[in-house]
């Protein structure tokens, strides 16, 4: 993997090239764990009380890792681990709660700063319209992300697999020899894996901040932590 210099990239968008960014959302422009953290908060003053000052981090993925950590067994009390999960994914996979989560440093101005550029920009994302397509446009357009009326971009149905989705759209969406550069912004190896497979043309981004553990990252890719842009003169590789 080698270090992301984001000023290359936007030295790329601004030379007015054939060019798209393609931005997930979950892990990848926002920090989540505000979102389960609140979850998780409401559940212990309405339900289960010893579950109160359960800290969740930005490394965690999902709810397994804060409950571990805190000492909470699921084996123990699998009644209330289930009551727990359903709570969760009730409300973490919901309009509402879509408005705890925070962007990553530098998102914001990053994405502002391609923009006003002749790149393409468009989000691709593992949640579903149904569930999520309302709220997901109102906290992009709450946080300052350019939006337009065709650039977001949800799973049809809940059902569909977020990395069949994603590779399935990246390469209907955007055809070999269409663009000059097309970047490619994630956190799940799952996905990154899947697209690496199919097109070597895309250039990924490799978010480095949590997945789902299924998988490591098996290809070539560039890695960044969050968007804080380098100086200048920094001449990491891309």
């Amino acid at each position: 993997m080698n270090h992301c210099n984001l000023n290359q990239i936007l030295e790329l968008a601004a030379k007015k090239d054939r060019m798209v960014c393609v931005f997930d959302l979950d892990s990848t422009l926002f920090n989540v764990s505000t979102r389960t953290q609140k979850i998780i908060d409401e559940f212990a003053e309405s339900h289960e009380s010893r579950l109160k000052g359960v800290e969740i981090l930005h490394t965690d993925w999902g709810l397994r890792e804060s409950l571990f950590r805190a000492g909470f067994n699921a084996n123990e009390n699998p009644e209330m681990h289930q009551t727990l999960r359903d709570f969760w994914v009730e409300r973490f996979f919901s309009n509402e709660y879509l408005h705890y989560d925070l962007p990553y440093e530098g998102a914001v101005s990053f994405v502002q700063k391609l923009a006003q550029t002749t790149c393409e920009i468009h989000y691709l994302t593992g949640r579903d319209v149904k569930r999520m397509g309302t709220g997901t446009r109102e906290v992009l357009t709450k946080w300052g992300f350019p939006i337009q009326e065709h650039n977001v971009h949800l799973k049809p149905d809940r059902s569909l697999d977020d990395h069949t989705f994603k590779v399935d759209f990246m390469i209907q969406k955007f055809p070999q020899n269409q663009f000059d550069h097309i970047y490619f912004f994630e956190n799940e190896p799952v996905n990154i894996n899947a697209l690496s497979a199919q097109r070597k043309d895309i250039h990924i981004v490799y978010l480095d901040t949590t997945h789902s553990r299924r998988e490591d990252v098996q290809v070539p890719v560039s890695v960044i932590k969050n968007f804080t842009l380098p100086p200048p003169n920094t001449s990491a590789k891309t």
